[in-house]
């Protein structure tokens, strides 16, 4: 009935600004993520701006899934449907109900999906309560991804464009991965002279379920390893900022730059989130901590057979995740070969390929 509600009131609404005219040189980024451009939309974004012959429009919003949050981005949809009736170029970084419902002739919408690949299955792909469709554009960072990314997005694989993403610019530049790691330890001093582990899982369920995620003790791991690691912890944007440790070796890192953590890192714990294919770039040791591996794999599903494709070990206890350390049980080699399938591009030129791929678009 919501959906009814919601959808009746936003095609009302695309009546009335069906008329209005698209503005050739507009771009709108829109993102129910965050109420502040972060990671592509903010990279993007500032390049966009050195131009300065755009007009650069940002709907932003973070979605709560309560009354006040509800009505809040109901309101937000009819924003967002005003820019999709008057900007050439629309921008998403998640799925979008709004641009799934209604498509003016002439705008063109392009997904820039805010991760480098996808083990889980989503989109399309998985039980959802609206059904996406109507972008004209998907950006990847491999054709290995057409497939996927065809039917989660509900395109053509000829849509899925493989230019990389903005956030694989800095990783693919050491200077920056150098300057970035200076600043991390400068923050946190006492990350100087130890082996920095960077905890960093996706999440599990979805707004209307409740988002969690698979409980780890990192007090276990890091007493195992002893004090000459430290691990710093960074949860998905989705999640609450929770604490997760009262030990001195074991840093929150929440409201840190997830790029400037991993350009920080010696390791990667991290599970079915995208970023272990960032992580891949730097060819330093991942491992997987999957204990859900087999009940996840049933009900969310994922686009291949975990154990066999990661490059890395593949944890169940936080004891395996100890020893897989203390042996140094990686392959870098594997995860160079990993990193040349699932990167088409191994520069820092992600953005200005995205932005000569906007540019042929508003030219026609």
């Amino acid at each position: 009935m919501r959906n009814f509600i919601v959808c009746f009131i936003l095609k009302i609404f695309y009546l009335l600004f069906l008329p209005l005219k698209v503005k050739r040189n507009q771009i709108v980024f829109i993102s129910y993520k965050g109420d502040k451009l972060e990671a592509d939309f903010r990279l993007l974004s500032e390049a966009l701006e050195q131009k300065r012959n755009y007009q650069l429009r940002y709907v932003l919003i973070r979605y709560e899934n309560n009354l006040l949050g509800n009505i809040k981005y109901l309101i937000n949809c009819l924003i967002q449907a005003y820019y999709m009736c008057t900007s050439k170029i629309v921008l998403l970084d998640y799925n979008n109900y709004v641009a799934s419902t209604i498509h003016k002739k002439g705008v063109c919408v392009i997904q820039l999906w805010h991760a480098s690949g996808a083990v889980k299955k989503f989109g399309n792909d998985v039980t959802r309560q609206y059904r996406i469709k109507n972008y004209d554009y998907v950006i990847s960072t491999s054709d290995v991804w057409k497939g996927p990314y065809s039917s989660a997005f509900n395109v053509q694989e000829s849509q899925v464009i493989s230019l990389g993403l903005p956030r694989n610019d800095c990783l693919n530049c050491m200077q920056t991965v150098n300057n970035y790691r200076n600043q991390v330890l400068k923050k946190y001093p006492k990350m100087k002279g130890k082996k920095i582990i960077l905890y960093a899982p996706t999440f599990r369920g979805n707004f209307f379920t409740g988002i969690s995620y698979e409980k780890i003790d990192l007090d276990f791991i890091q007493k195992g390893l002893g004090n000459d690691y430290l691990i710093i912890y960074k949860l998905h944007p989705l999640l609450k900022d929770e604490k997760l440790s009262e030990n001195d070796f074991i840093i929150n890192g929440n409201k840190d730059s997830i790029f400037k953590l991993m350009a920080a890192a010696d390791y990667l714990i991290t599970d079915y989130s995208s970023i272990l294919f960032d992580y891949s770039i730097l060819r330093r040791p991942i491992i997987g901590y999957v204990p859900d591996l087999k009940k996840y794999s049933l009900e969310v599903g994922t686009y291949m057979d975990y154990v066999q494709t990661m490059p890395f070990p593949s944890c169940y206890t936080e004891e395996e995740v100890v020893n897989t350390i203390m042996e140094n049980h990686f392959d870098l080699d594997r995860i160079e070969a990993f990193n040349q399938v699932y990167f088409k591009y191994h520069d820092s030129n992600s953005t200005q390929r995205i932005m000569s791929f906007i540019d042929q678009i508003i030219q026609g």
